[in-house]
């Protein structure tokens, strides 16, 4: 009955327009405590997310409107306007063109990837913490992060209420059975404990964006015996970060974003791809052909017919590596079921 009424309700809601200039135009999801709507802002023209709030949840949201209203950041969702309407509140936010978390998981993401956007996360969590914001996040979970068509990670839900089962369900990997801290503060509210609670979600995010899993999985559950399974193709010093960033009796824990973003950056730094060198422009073609006529020729001696070595008969070969792999040497190494295990160090 209550699933029939909430459809009749989003039928209801497709087609009007709210705030004298906002038309809902479909759906885009159903969340824990609000509808998120595709919209049209037909004063701007431009495609916007309208987030219909439950009447319930209306003084909670309305608490993070007014703390983050002023937020501007590239790795936030900027907020633009407040509608309230039949006793309902409405949140027009900006309208991310990209891929949620669900489609991340699925993706074949490189280490630099995984390494890269919990870089981002956390220069978002570190503009909202500032001195003149003193925000957490209190509410990172999968819901909360998109990727943009530009590759730039977008954190949402600053200051909403934690999503309890959520991290009590990873609170007994690496959590040691405590899911958040300071639950009797203001959601949003900065202390030590919820600052080291939105460290640690981002390796929870992480992990799950670097575990091992079957081909077509969107949610990835926490592991039933506490281990934490990278896939093989992650280097160590990435599976380091994020196993520190999780457990929290790691004799180096991370608990801290400050920390934890700098471990990240030198990382990604690290990992990071070479630019492609591009040939085919014609400032680059000009200055190979002026370096082609430049360059010094060598020529046979004549009537020999033989190209001369460059190197003396002695030396034949030098400059090159000496190094040559042995038979008894493998060319990578090998995991049980090719993962890389870590223990969450829980008694």
């Amino acid at each position: 009955m209550f699933r029939f009424l909430l459809v009749a309700r989003q039928i209801v809601e497709i087609g009007r327009v709210i705030g004298g200039h906002y038309l809902l135009q479909g759906l885009i999801k159903q969340g824990q405590f609000a509808t998120v709507y595709q919209g049209i802002d037909q004063a701007f023209q431009r495609v916007v997310a309208v987030k219909a709030v439950d009447s319930n949840q209306a003084q909670v949201y309305r608490a993070a409107v007014r703390r983050t209203a002023q937020f501007t950041f590239p790795n936030m969702v900027g907020l633009y306007d407040l509608v309230i309407e039949q006793d309902r509140l409405y949140l027009i936010q900006e309208y991310i063109d990209g891929d949620d978390f669900a489609a991340l998981v699925q993706s074949p993401l490189q280490p630099y990837d995984v390494a890269d956007y919990g870089h981002q996360i956390c220069l978002a969590l570190l503009y909202a913490s500032g001195s003149s914001r003193r925000t957490c996040h209190g509410d990172l979970t999968p819901s909360a992060i998109m990727r943009d068509r530009r590759g730039q990670i977008r954190v949402n839900n600053f200051a909403l209420p934690s999503d309890v089962s959520y991290f009590t369900a990873w609170s007994d990997t690496g959590g040691e059975g405590l899911p958040l801290s300071d639950r009797d503060l203001p959601w949003g509210a900065e202390s030590q404990g919820r600052r080291a609670d939105d460290a640690r979600a981002v390796g929870l995010l992480l992990y799950q964006l670097a575990v091992g899993r079957t081909q077509g999985t969107t949610v990835i559950e926490p592991p039933s015996d506490g281990r934490l399974r990278f896939r093989n193709n992650i280097p160590p010093e990435v599976c380091n970060v994020i196993a520190r960033s999780m457990i929290r009796s790691h004799p180096q824990h991370i608990n801290t974003v400050e920390v934890l973003n700098d471990e990240l950056k030198i990382v990604a730094e690290t990992l990071q791809p070479a630019d492609p060198l591009i040939v085919n422009t014609p400032s680059f073609q000009q200055v190979a052909q002026a370096a082609e006529t430049a360059r010094p020729r060598q020529f046979s001696p004549a009537g020999t017919g033989k190209v001369p070595n460059p190197l003396p008969a002695s030396q034949l070969g030098a400059g090159l590596s000496a190094y040559q792999q042995s038979k008894s040497e493998k060319p990578g190494a090998t995991y049980h079921r090719n993962q890389r295990i870590f223990g969450s160090h829980r008694s």
